[in-house]
């Protein structure tokens, strides 16, 4: 009697699930062997090149001396898996190397996202377990030194310079589902005013006044959510500004990358990046206030706070208050309620500032505020920049001077900068004419 269909494909179904766990056995035996006489190499194959080498000859050398094969593949294939598992992060590898990426998603161990600018899709593979999801991640924060365990299960880290990672483990996940986690890539080129303004991010004028603005004294938040694009245009922004300002920039991973540089080497602008140190310890713990604070030791003339969430926002806005340029970046659903975002994130210092003389802070320390928002076909547009104008009754007060009106599919000027904002930027030595036309109202 012939076999049916169906258990034509139980069959196909068996074998390709028996292969698998032919694979993970491999795996296992390859890395235990591997790891007693040569731990040190494995652990620095992640960072290093000459050990990363090593670690292939080995399980080449490995591979070939046991004969090992799972399935179809050749030994050369079989090795090349396993170094991938062993040394590298397995079928992320080419995700995470791809720069049209923009984030590498995982609901659980096998259940992968990615995302482009142009939406999301399911990937084809999967972590082989949620014990082989967990060493990939543990592997992947090490590189920005922290430690990914059952003490610490939620770690915010980066893989390399411009790529980080958020990760969490069992017990704060569910132990079925296993590790979850977000890779995000930033965009680490040099971002022209051209660019932006073909990604129809923004217009010319829109991009010279907020430079305009971070040139000469006057400090700005940009609001979004995640993805929006706000670290781009910060870095826009920043590489914009006269190489005579001195710059420098709070993060907690690495992202921003104004070095510039000639042929030679030698520098051409004056950069300071500093990054956050988390830490169990409490003495070895560096967060955005302490580096905020240590920030005025160094004479800067701007200073960029990678997304504030919290107390730094306090220090940020007296920053603001005191002869600094700052230029940060907040979650916030409107350019407007961007305002009172900050001021609960100042409350948490444990202030004991009345709440409508903190507003009144913070609309002084943040004149002007950018809303920017992602949609579904991808693009990041520049919503609307408003200027603060006063606070009543503890809510800002706030005028429209530039909007992208949707229904018409453009940008619009609205209105004219305030007298008050355009005796800042003439005292801080902007040009008369460019700031008059800021003051025109446009109908």
């Amino acid at each position: 009697m012939s076999r049916t269909l169906r258990e034509l494909a139980y069959e196909k179904q068996k074998a390709v699930t028996q292969g698998k766990d032919a694979y993970e056995a491999i795996l296992e035996q390859v890395r235990t062997d591997i790891s007693k006489d040569h731990a040190e190499t494995l652990a620095r194959s992640v960072t290093e090149k000459s050990a990363s080498e090593a670690v292939k000859r080995l399980i080449g050398e490995y591979v070939t001396a046991h004969q090992l094969r799972v399935g179809g593949m050749s030994m050369q294939t079989l090795a090349d898996r396993l170094y991938g598992d062993m040394a590298g992060f397995g079928f992320l590898d080419k995700y995470i190397s791809d720069p049209d990426i923009e984030e590498i998603d995982g609901n659980s161990w096998r259940d992968i996202e990615i995302v482009t600018r142009y939406g999301w899709h399911k990937a084809s593979e999967h972590f082989l377990s949620p014990q082989h999801a967990e060493d990939t991640l543990r592997k992947m924060v090490r590189l920005g030194g922290l430690v990914l365990d059952g003490t610490n299960p939620i770690v915010d880290s980066y893989i390399t310079q411009g790529i980080r990672i958020s990760a969490m483990i069992p017990p704060i996940t569910d132990r079925r589902s296993g590790a979850v986690f977000s890779i995000r890539r930033q965009r680490m080129a040099k971002i022209t005013k051209q660019q932006l303004v073909e990604w129809q991010t923004a217009t010319p004028e829109m991009l010279d006044f907020l430079s305009l603005c971070i040139n000469y004294g006057v400090s700005i938040g940009l609001a979004g959510k995640t993805g929006s694009g706000k670290t781009t245009d910060i870095a826009y922004l920043l590489g914009a500004a006269d190489k005579n300002k001195r710059i420098y920039t709070i993060e907690e991973t690495r992202e921003l990358d104004l070095f510039s540089t000639d042929d030679q080497g030698n520098a051409q602008n004056r950069v300071i990046h500093t990054c956050i140190r988390p830490s169990d310890l409490p003495n070895a713990d560096v967060d955005m206030n302490d580096l905020l604070r240590k920030a005025m030791r160094f004479s800067p003339d701007i200073i960029a706070v990678a997304e504030m969430r919290g107390a730094e926002a306090m220090t940020a806005q007296e920053a603001a208050r005191t002869g600094h340029v700052v230029v940060t970046s907040l979650h916030a659903n409107s350019a407007r309620k961007a305002y009172g975002r900050i001021l609960s994130m100042c409350q948490m210092s444990g202030t004991n500032i009345s709440t409508n003389i903190l507003m009144g802070f913070v609309a002084e320390a943040f004149p002007v505020m950018v809303f920017k928002r992602q949609f579904p076909d991808g693009t990041r547009r520049i919503m609307e920049i408003v200027e603060a104008t006063g606070v009543r009754d503890g809510v800002v007060q706030a005028r429209t001077l530039f909007r992208f009106e949707a229904e018409m599919g453009k940008f619009m000027r609205v209105g004219g900068i305030s007298e008050g904002l355009a005796d800042t930027l003439l005292e801080n030595g902007a040009n008369a004419a460019a700031v008059a036309k800021l003051q025109e109202v446009r109908t």
